[in-house]
Formats: structure tokens, C-alpha cells, sequence
């Protein structure tokens, strides 16, 4: 999984609704069971807070770490 600052951006331009979905998609897809992965308003927004704030460094190894967690499966 490629991220750059531009796909970014658009997914922080999602309301949160949206953006909880694409979060737990991510999450099953690296192997995290979805009925245990309960996210709430204030999570969104704190998760909103941190990719907002990531550096490119930081970037790259979210998605590192999303790919090794996919291939453990």
C-alpha cells in the first residue's frame, strides 16, 4: 500500500462516518477482527489529529506495517 500526502488529504477531506469505514476496512484487510475494533466519535478525531500531524517517514512506515500485518494474515 502506497501513501502520500495527496491520498492523504482526500481521506482527511471524509466525514467520519466515512472515514470510521475506510479505518475498519483497512483494519480487517491487516488482520484485526473487525467486531473487536469498535471506534467512537472521539477516536475519529483523534485519529484525525495524528495522520493530520504524520511526517512522510511516518507515512511509509504505517504502511509497512500494514503490509507485514496483511501478510501475517
Amino acid at each position: 500500500m502506497q501513501i502520500d500526502r495527496e491520498s492523504l488529504e482526500k481521506l482527511l477531506t471524509l466525514n467520519d462516518r466515512q472515514l470510521k469505514m475506510v479505518i475498519s476496512k483497512l483494519a480487517a484487510e491487516s488482520g484485526i477482527d473487525p467486531a473487536s475494533f469498535n471506534i467512537n466519535p472521539s477516536d475519529i478525531q483523534s485519529i484525525r489529529r495524528a495522520l493530520s500531524s504524520a511526517s512522510d517517514s511516518d507515512l511509509a512506515r504505517i504502511a509497512e506495517m500494514y503490509e507485514e500485518n496483511k501478510r501475517k494474515g
